[in-house]
């Protein structure tokens, strides 16, 4: 029996060069399948599921491996080769260390499967020499840029496969004949990884390019809804304040010096896609709780059940048009007023709920529909709620929920991950 070296097996047959072509073009269109299938469908998947994603680019690298293996480009009636190379060192080089072992074994395994002989020590000894080569090569290949990665990777197709020459020569002896098959398979190897390295970081940059488009696209979303809570809260702020210039010009006095700090605190278009603490947005809330105050007098009073261990960062501005609308169109348009309760509480599902509640005139569940579907009305109802529900629909993926009775009250609220990934929009 002939043996084989890292890439070399016995078979019968008598291939002609067409065959030959066919046979490597089969091997190509595996590897393609499987390698874009997984940057189409899974690449650009959320952070939380890396390590399932990790785990199905290993399988399906290690089905390719398989399938080039089991369909090799037939050379004579005792050789053949595989480009076995080519999803090995994609694996190891794109997703470290644990894949690029997992692969190893299953060439092994395979190759155990087809047959002992000195062609499986040979294969064995090559992974042992030109793993810890590659490994050691994947931080810098990760840190590289396209060209670099590119030049790297083909160093390390060439280094594994004169390592697979240079061990099979020594165990089984060397001829002519095999060492020019040997050098035609480093070419053919080193062309493959080429190609399949180059699409592959040309495919990352598209990716990666429209990811930031759709970014972009959503920080812009998300920058004009915010930029029409702020003006409707400051008009609403400007009308309380001129109220009192009246009657108590002191206390609008005050009042518009809290509204100054306010704004100078809120506003930051500049930065549309930062965060804010919850002691930072309850302050906010107090400053225009004060100004309600002033206005509503006993007719409005506050309430607070916010959790102390609770550290999220939230969108600035998420409890303002809350507790703006839950005064304006729930506890004011009765002549007794009532109470509005602020809670911000950690829920068992690891998500923080922030709530807030009136025992105000309630809404029946056509007047709840409408706030979803009517555009903008002429009172200017619900624009803040609306708007801050697609805020956090963008940034999170759930809206703002609602639980109201007429004549009892309402209740409007939302939930925000204990710990949240960067958003989607910023």
């Amino acid at each position: 029996m002939a043996e084989e070296n890292t890439y070399l097996l016995e078979v019968e047959g008598d291939p002609t060069s067409m065959n030959i072509v066919k046979d490597f073009l089969l091997q190509f269109a595996f590897i393609a399948t499987l390698v874009f299938t997984f940057q189409t469908f899974f690449a650009a998947k959320s952070e939380r599921n890396r390590q399932h994603i990790k785990v199905i680019q290993a399988v399906l690298l290690a089905v390719a491996i398989v399938l080039c293996m089991s369909f090799p480009a037939y050379i004579t009636d005792n050789i053949r080769l595989d480009i076995r190379i080519v999803p090995l060192l994609l694996g190891t080089l794109y997703a470290g260390w644990r894949t690029g072992v997992f692969l190893s074994v299953t060439i092994i395994l395979y190759r155990l499967y087809l047959g002992t002989d000195l062609g499986l020590f040979t294969t064995i000894l090559t992974l042992v020499v030109s793993m810890p080569v590659i490994l050691f090569s994947q931080k810098s290949f990760l840190l590289g840029k396209k060209k670099r990665r590119i030049q790297l990777a083909l160093l390390l197709s060439i280094t594994y496969c004169l390592v697979g020459l240079a061990l099979g020569s020594i165990i089984r002896g060397v001829s002519i004949k095999i060492l020019l098959i040997n050098l035609i398979y480093v070419c053919i190897a080193t062309l493959a990884v080429w190609i399949f390295t180059s699409l592959n970081e040309t495919i990352k940059e598209i990716l990666s390019k429209n990811q930031q488009l759709q970014t972009a696209a959503k920080d812009a979303e998300i920058s004009f809804l915010r930029s029409q809570i702020n003006p409707h809260f400051l008009y609403n702020s400007l009308n309380s304040i001129a109220a009192l210039c009246t009657d108590e010009p002191q206390k609008a006095e005050s009042l518009t010096l809290d509204l100054a700090q306010y704004l100078k605190n809120s506003f930051n278009f500049k930065h549309m896609d930062t965060f804010t603490t919850i002691e930072s947005e309850l302050e906010l809330i107090k400053a225009y709780l004060n100004i309600e105050k002033a206005r509503f007098g006993t007719r409005l009073d506050v309430e607070y059940d916010v959790d102390a261990q609770v550290d999220v960062c939230i969108p600035p501005l998420s409890l303002q048009p809350l507790v703006e609308n839950a005064i304006k169109h729930g506890l004011m348009t009765t002549l007794q007023g009532g109470t509005v309760k602020i809670s911000i509480k950690k829920e068992a599902d690891d998500v923080v709920r922030f709530a807030v509640t009136d025992n105000g005139s309630g809404m029946s569940t056509s007047t709840q529909e409408q706030i979803w579907h009517v555009e903008v009305d002429k009172q200017g109802a619900g624009i803040g709620l609306r708007n801050l529900s697609q805020r956090l629909e963008l940034l999170y993926g759930q809206r703002i929920r609602i639980e109201s009775t007429e004549g009892i009250g309402t209740k409007v609220f939302f939930d925000i991950p204990v710990q949240p990934l960067k958003p989607i929009g910023g």
